[in-house]
């Protein structure tokens, strides 16, 4: 079980699915979330490694106006989707899918992107931000948020603005366009 840090879910738990070892920090959530304010309100979503769904549920408690959250697991769909009811949140769409083909089904423009991918995912990190810069699925101002630990490349080099964070041996990178 998780608790949302902040916004209009404050002190609300999640489930969290027996599968997934290591949910994002709330010290992690709470700095990426801060980080993010000023551009949350109104904001649509993709947490494309929903997990429990946390990332796109704090999005929404702190004023993002829909998130897609996708996860391959069944399991995980399922506790996604009971969180969001628990809340009474229906500005969310659960999609169970691999994160390729969500990619390729869903074509909206996204204001704010997650990827929180298992971390030995070390493709996703460059892959996922090049596609939706290629593909024309970032708004004119997104932010990309990457959660990681270790060393990971990435399309720095393709956003105006980047900064990193640090809280232990996790890392949180912003990309703005």
């Amino acid at each position: 079980m998780i608790k949302i840090t902040s916004g209009k879910y404050r002190s609300r738990v999640l489930e969290v699915p027996s599968y997934l070892e290591v949910p994002s920090k709330s010290i992690v959530r709470t700095g990426m979330m801060n980080a993010l304010s000023l551009y949350m309100e109104g904001a649509v979503v993709l947490d494309l490694f929903g997990g429990s769904g946390a990332l796109g549920i704090e999005a929404l408690s702190r004023g993002a106006k829909f998130a897609y959250i996708s996860e391959l697991e069944l399991e995980g769909v399922k506790t996604i989707q009971r969180n969001l009811s628990t809340l009474k949140e229906s500005n969310a769409l659960v999609i169970h899918g691999d994160y390729e083909s969500v990619l390729n089904n869903y074509t909206e423009k996204y204001d704010i992107v997650f990827l929180d991918p298992p971390y030995k995912m070390k493709e996703v990190y460059k892959e996922v931000p090049e596609y939706l810069l290629k593909n024309d699925r970032l708004t004119e101002h997104a932010i990309v948020v990457l959660e990681y630990e270790g060393e990971i490349e990435t399309p720095k080099e393709c956003f105006s603005r980047v900064k990193e964070y640090h809280y232990g041996r996790t890392k949180v990178l912003i990309m703005w366009r």
